[in-house]
């Protein structure tokens, strides 16, 4: 098959959400094929078609079987030979390993780099110019450049600061492969993960995107001995980031995904709760809890993880919304928000049962959504759970005014 003949297969092959090739297509009720892991997020939070905008009555997604034969057939006969010759790689190499060469020189690299990655999208073989790129060495060299030092060959740090930056953003769009990310990132003791944190801080606001996004890949592939032994810097500077009100929603879940890796490994709770991560995530629940459902949902399994430590628990505790924040979820947004709600409240009932907390619920209505649960259809483990948090208290709240007048079933 020509190049151009497969060029005009590509356009089918994009998914409408993310625009890059599918790797699992499915197809929804309108008829429009889909990538399965950008259609499943955006259901997450809609039922609607994007493309149609047509309602969704049935959420089925069917795997396109064609499809997939027919991206998978176009991979394997689209040769790289073509990206690989590129001169420009050649130059680009030589820009980014020459220490001689100064910012100016090594920005220009990086924008030959996109160049290339935008001619090979028009010409229908981006896949190959990202796989030409990672072949020739361009991916390491571009990681490279977040922790270079400044005397290496930069003399004023606001340039160095614009180089930084621009590196993060392209070695995002690089889509370095699992393979190639987890030596880059485990290299010197994880120095590379350490100059994402310090960006997250510093950066310009494209810089922080592409450092949250980076490590949100590169903790799915590093060891658990690096997950284990984070320094404290790194998740300060995740949690500094969460605090900021402009941060979007790609930066912040991005974040949140980050935690959840890290969190359950050695003493990060712990490093967590020392930054104030248990205040921040009840004030995002209380800002925007109900609006975001998948948002919702890992903001509270981040808050779960932290209140399997005694410190996280008191502090959720001590927060004058803690309870109340969590409580409100309990109905009303989705059965995943319910259930990570209930094993939030199953962990502080359980080693913080004192009459202060069960007073608390009470106050904030979470005893009366406890038993609307309960009576709601739903997952039947969340539901126990709900039953077993009642059971603790239900001699102390049974004696309320406040106490729901129908009975526990």
């Amino acid at each position: 098959m020509s190049q151009h003949g497969r060029s005009g297969y590509r356009p089918f092959f994009l998914c409408p959400i993310s625009l890059e090739i599918m790797e699992d297509p499915v197809t929804v009720a309108t008829g429009v094929s889909y990538d399965r892991r950008s259609i499943s997020r955006w259901l997450a939070d809609h039922d609607t078609c994007p493309v149609t905008n047509q309602r969704l009555t049935d959420l089925t997604l069917t795997p396109n079987a064609t499809l997939l034969r027919l991206i998978r057939s176009w991979s394997t006969t689209t040769t790289i030979a073509a990206f690989v010759s590129f001169p420009e790689i050649s130059e680009i190499l030589r820009d980014l390993r020459d220490r001689s060469v100064h910012s100016d020189g090594k920005l220009r690299a990086l924008k030959k780099i996109k160049t290339l990655l935008l001619r090979g999208a028009d010409a229908g073989g981006c896949v190959d110019t990202l796989l030409s790129m990672e072949e020739a060495g361009v991916t390491s060299l571009v990681a490279s450049l977040l922790i270079c030092e400044p005397s290496s060959y930069l003399e004023i740090t606001d340039e160095l600061n614009v180089l930084i930056d621009e590196a993060a953003v392209t070695l995002h769009l690089l889509k370095p492969s699992s393979e190639t990310l987890k030596v880059v990132s485990e290299r010197n003791e994880g120095e590379l993960i350490a100059s994402l944190a310090s960006l997250l801080q510093r950066g310009s606001y494209q810089g922080r995107v592409g450092a949250a996004l980076l490590l949100s890949s590169i903790f799915e592939v590093v060891g658990e001995e690096l997950k284990s032994r984070l320094p404290s810097d790194v998740i300060e500077a995740v949690v500094e980031v969460l605090k900021d009100q402009n941060a979007s929603r790609r930066t912040t879940m991005a974040l949140l995904t980050v935690l959840l890796e890290v969190l359950p490994r050695g003493d990060n709770r712990c490093k967590a709760v020392e930054t104030g991560l248990v205040d921040v995530m009840v004030e995002l629940l209380v800002e925007d809890g109900a609006v975001d459902k998948r948002k919702c949902e890992v903001m509270l399994a981040v808050l779960e993880n932290m209140c399997r430590t005694a410190e996280g628990r008191a502090e959720l505790v001590a927060h004058p919304a803690g309870l109340a924040a969590v409580a409100a979820r309990l109905v009303g947004v989705s059965s995943e928000v319910t259930e990570w709600a209930v094993r939030v409240l199953v962990l502080v009932c359980r080693n913080c049962g004192g009459d202060a907390v069960a007073e608390e619920l009470m106050q904030v209505g979470g005893v009366t959504r406890l038993f609307a649960m309960v009576q709601m259809d739903g997952d039947r483990m969340t539901k126990m759970m709900a039953k077993k948090i009642l059971a603790m208290h239900m001699k102390k709240w049974s004696k309320s005014p406040c106490f729901p007048s129908y009975c526990f079933p």
